[in-house]
């Protein structure tokens, strides 16, 4: 059995390599942007609404992107970051 977070999530871990990968596909910040905002529109997804904020992380401006579309299940995040 994975272990779980605090809030009950099943722990999963990556290589650096996809890290790298992931990151270097949104070229401009705009696009990781749109990516997030299209992923809450997402069919089954059915956000109605979205909020960005910022928010300050250890000394940094940070972004958070949070919408009430219907979110993913423990499994299905769990495969998604594996």
């Amino acid at each position: 059995m994975a272990r779980l977070s605090e809030h009950g999530i099943r722990l999963s871990s990556m290589s650096p390599s996809f890290l790298n990968s992931n990151s270097t596909s949104h070229t401009w910040p705009f696009s990781a942007v749109a990516e997030l905002i299209d992923n809450a529109s997402d069919p089954g997804v059915s956000a109605k609404q979205i909020w960005i904020d910022v928010v300050d992380v250890a000394g940094h401006h940070c972004l958070t992107f949070t919408d009430n579309g219907s979110g993913m299940t423990p499994n299905k995040l769990h495969k998604m970051l594996r």
